[in-house]
């Protein structure tokens, strides 16, 4: 990618705004996925049912989600920050 476009990627996923960009980066796309194969592994691996482990992990790693977005936030600014320095 060049740097135009890492910028205008960039500047998308910050037009967004942190709350909406925590929800889809954190909730939607990492803590709900890791829920679900946390579940599905920990089903498979020990004798809890699918159900049991997915009524733990739908709180659990969705609430991490909330870090990983806010960590994804802060990222995505600072690169952005960093691409404007060397316009």
């Amino acid at each position: 990618m060049t740097n135009h476009q890492d910028r205008e990627k960039l500047k998308r996923k910050i037009a967004m705004g942190l709350p909406k960009h925590v929800f889809v980066f954190g909730l939607l796309l990492w803590g709900l996925p890791t829920a679900f194969i946390y579940a599905l592994i920990n089903s498979l691996l020990t004798e809890q049912s699918f159900l049991a482990a997915l009524s733990t992990s739908i709180v659990i790693w969705p609430l991490g989600g909330i870090f990983y977005g806010l960590y994804s936030w802060i990222k995505t600014k600072r690169q952005f920050a960093e691409l404007e320095d060397t316009k």
